[in-house]
């Protein structure tokens, strides 16, 4: 049996009714609830939990930049791993980039909040990545109160929907 129909895009949020009409002429009826955020985070083992599949990038003083990891593959586990950043001196600035879902219709960048360790952890950007059709980032700073905290939870909660929780350390 082949059904046929239409396809409504739509972008608001709230319920919808969708039809459906086989190839018999039987009509299917059904609802559901459309959302403007369904959040997701990417992890190194695509699992959903634990290292993100992200990196750190250091911004120094003089502007200089480097990219730096923040998992690494743990042979005895047969997995990916946190790896501790070191956040360095006071004068270098490291931001999380992680990588996602659902995350560029977002309402507004102040509906976007990250908590790394229970901190609160400012959101520089949060949208589209650009380099690859439905890619997502979020652009997140690292605050200096976190060197010395080791692994901990990182939160993402975008429009009041959380994320799956994964997993940074810090040096």
């Amino acid at each position: 049996m082949v059904a046929r129909g239409s396809v409504v895009s739509t972008r608001a949020a709230g319920t919808a009714t969708i039809t459906i009409t086989s190839g018999a002429g039987t009509v299917s009826v059904g609802t559901i609830n459309i959302v403007s955020v369904v959040l997701s985070l990417f992890t190194a083992n695509s699992d959903g939990q634990g290292a993100p599949a992200a990196y750190a990038i250091r911004v120094r003083a003089d502007n200089s930049q480097n990219i730096e990891a923040v998992t690494r593959f743990d042979t005895a586990r047969n997995k990916q791993v946190t790896t501790p950043l070191d956040l360095g001196p006071a004068s270098d600035q490291v931001f999380l980039i992680l990588y996602g879902t659902g995350i560029r219709f977002r309402s507004s960048l102040s509906a976007v909040s990250v908590k790394i360790g229970g901190v609160d952890a400012p959101v520089d950007y949060a949208g589209a990545q650009g380099g690859f059709i439905g890619l997502d980032q979020v652009n997140v700073r690292l605050a200096r109160s976190l060197i010395g905290r080791g692994e901990m939870d990182v939160a993402v909660t975008i429009d009041g929907r959380v994320a799956n929780t994964i997993r940074i350390s810090v040096k």
